[in-house]
């Protein structure tokens, strides 16, 4: 199939509404995303739109051109000349670079995920042993695990507005949503053994409560996990 050059104007007719097709333009080439889930009518995260040349926004982006793998270029794209930032874009476009050379939130995420898990996996090992010490060593990276959720937190929250500018898609709201209540879930866990060091065993109703929150870390946190590979991944 012999392939043509769009140009702006050309491609703008493809912006995925009213059942128009969804082209991107990206570094010369264009990309019909139009059956791609995430370009539902014509939209990405409520921040890109089809039927524009996005390279100068997609290279800020925090995923790299492995997305653009699985699409076959339908065009090529002329004059994909990136347009002048205003001073507020520039400031973003300048934490954007900070974020992509010090990757806070990817970093931060590893403490809280690791300590939480262990914590689940040594609270077993109690309830099935009795062993005193895998419990103290549950409580310990569960509350570790809980404080470090603090910064990881608040660099998604950095990376959400830097990034996606504050986009409110379902991936976002759910992540954030899960988030929160997994610090939630982790302060309570706390205040409660604090409350009653002994109440791993304590067989009561309560004790069933913190045994039960501390293992449903786990599929909250793969809810976290499964939406932030979403967001960057797609």
């Amino acid at each position: 199939m012999e392939v043509l050059a769009l140009d702006r104007e050309e491609l703008s007719k493809f912006d995925g509404k009213e059942g128009r097709r969804a082209y991107i333009g990206y570094k010369g080439q264009v990309y019909d995303v139009t059956d791609s889930r995430l370009w539902k009518n014509g939209q990405h995260v409520k921040r890109h739109f089809a039927g524009r040349d996005l390279t100068d926004d997609l290279e800020k982006a925090p995923h790299t051109d492995e997305v653009f793998s699985r699409i076959t270029p339908v065009d090529a794209l002329t004059e994909s000349v990136p347009q002048v930032p205003s001073a507020a874009e520039a400031r973003k476009d300048m934490l954007r670079e900070l974020y992509r050379k010090l990757h806070p939130h990817p970093m931060f995420i590893h403490f809280p995920m690791g300590l939480l898990s262990f914590a689940v996996f040594m609270q077993a090992l109690f309830l099935i042993t009795g062993e005193p010490s895998f419990e103290t060593t549950a409580f310990h990276c569960m509350a570790a695990g809980g404080v470090a959720l603090i910064p990881t937190i608040a660099s998604g929250f950095f990376s959400w507005w830097v990034n996606y500018h504050y986009a409110t898609s379902n991936v976002f709201i759910t992540k954030i949503s899960f988030s929160v209540l997994l610090f939630l879930m982790c302060a309570a866990e706390m205040w409660l053994r604090f409350s009653e060091p002994g109440i791993s065993s304590a067989g009561t109703g309560v004790a069933n409560l913190y045994n039960g929150l501390l293992f449903l870390n786990l599929p909250v946190m793969a809810v976290i996990g499964f939406n932030g590979g979403k967001i960057t991944w797609g």
